[in-house]
C-alpha cells in the first residue's frame, strides 16, 4: 500500500492537505493499558465520563476541574447585620415620633398623678391680695371691676372638640387681670356675645405657662395663640395686668350665655382637663407598643432579605 493510502488509512478524519508524512505517522498509536476505575483515584467525574470509561475501557476518565474556591462561602455566611439604607432613615424616624408623643402622654400621667394642692379652706380673698402669697397658684379669688370686651383666643381641644379658650381682661382699681371664661367650640366661635359690662367673678389663681416642651410658640403679631402668655397678651391689648405670671379661671362658666354654666376644667385643683391619668398611661402605652411593633417589622424584614443574620450559616 502507499505510503498516501496508508495515511488516509491512519487518519481519516484529516485533510489530505495537513497530513505530516514521515516515520511516525506510519505507526499506528497503541492504546493505553486499560486503568480499572475507581473512585478514589477520581472522586469527582462527570456522569458522562463514568458512562464513557464503562463502555470503552480504552477512554481514561478525566477529572473534572472545580471552580475557584471562595474561602468565605466555603466556612458559611457569619452572622452580622447589613441595614436598608431608606428603610432605616424611615424607621428612625418613625420611632423618635412616637418616642416623643408616647413621652408627651406619660409626663401628662405623671403630672395628674401627683397629689392635689391643698387650697386653704378660707373664704376666697382678692386678687391683689393673693398674689402676695409665696406660691398664689390654686388660690381662691374673687374678681370685682369691669369687664373687657376685647377678648384673646388662645387655641385648646377639649373632650375631643377643637376650639379656643377665651381670655378677657378685667379693669379693677388696683389694675387688669386675665379671666379665663371658658371653651367655645370653632363652630359657636362666631355666636360669642360681647362680654363687657361690671361683674364680680370666683375663680381659681393659675399659673400662665407652657402646657409642656411641646406646646407650640405663640404668634403674637399673626394674633395666633397656643397658651397665656399674659405679658405678650397684655402688650397687644394695651393693658397693666397686676401680674404677667398669673390670671383667674373661673369656677364656672358660660361664654355662649345658654343659662347651663359648666365647671371650668382648668379651675381644677390638678390643672388642665378633666382626662382621667390613668387614660394618659393608656395612650403612652399605645404610642410606645407601636414603636415596639416597627422594630419588630424591621427586623423581620431584614432577616427575611438575608441582611440580618444571628448565626453562621453553612454554604
Amino acid at each position: 500500500m502507499a505510503d498516501g493510502q496508508k495515511d488516509t488509512d491512519l487518519n481519516p478524519f484529516v485533510p489530505s492537505g495537513l497530513k505530516v508524512r514521515g516515520a511516525a505517522t506510519q505507526k499506528r498509536a497503541v492504546a493505553p493499558t486499560p486503568t480499572p476505575y475507581s473512585d478514589t483515584d477520581f472522586p469527582k467525574r462527570r456522569a458522562s465520563d463514568k458512562i464513557a470509561a464503562i463502555i470503552d475501557p480504552a477512554v481514561e476518565p478525566q477529572p473534572t476541574s472545580d471552580p475557584p474556591v471562595n474561602p468565605k462561602a466555603s466556612k458559611g455566611r457569619r452572622a452580622g447585620f447589613e441595614p436598608m439604607p431608606i428603610l432605616t432613615l424611615v424607621t428612625a424616624i418613625c420611632l423618635a415620633i412616637l418616642a416623643l408623643l408616647g413621652s408627651w402622654q406619660w409626663e401628662k400621667f405623671v403630672a395628674k398623678s401627683a397629689a392635689p394642692v391643698e387650697v386653704s379652706a378660707a373664704a376666697p380673698s382678692s386678687i391683689d391680695v393673693a398674689l402676695q402669697a409665696s406660691n398664689p397658684e390654686f388660690r381662691p379669688v374673687v374678681v370685682e371691676g369691669l369687664m373687657d370686651a376685647r377678648t384673646i383666643k388662645i387655641s385648646a381641644v377639649q373632650d375631643a372638640v377643637r376650639g379656643y379658650r377665651l381670655f378677657s381682661p378685667v379693669i379693677m382699681e388696683v389694675g387688669s387681670v386675665f379671666v379665663d371664661r371658658g371653651f367655645v367650640s370653632e363652630d359657636d366661635v362666631g355666636k360669642l356675645p360681647s362680654p363687657a359690662g361690671q361683674v364680680r367673678l370666683e375663680g381659681i389663681v393659675r399659673l400662665g405657662a407652657k402646657a409642656n416642651a411641646y406646646t407650640p410658640d405663640n404668634e403674637a403679631v399673626r394674633d395666633v395663640w397656643y397658651w397665656p402668655d399674659l405679658k405678650a397678651m397684655a402688650d397687644v391689648l394695651l393693658i397693666q395686668p397686676v401680674s404677667n405670671k398669673y390670671y383667674v379661671a373661673l369656677k364656672t362658666v358660660d361664654p355662649l350665655v345658654s343659662g347651663r354654666p359648666v365647671m371650668n376644667p382648668y379651675a381644677d385643683k390638678k390643672g388642665a382637663n378633666q382626662i382621667p391619668p390613668e387614660r394618659h398611661l393608656g395612650y403612652a402605652l399605645t404610642w410606645w407598643g407601636f414603636g415596639l411593633a416597627l422594630i419588630g417589622v424591621y427586623i423581620g424584614m431584614h432577616v427575611r432579605a438575608g441582611r440580618l443574620r444571628f448565626k453562621r450559616t453553612l454554604s
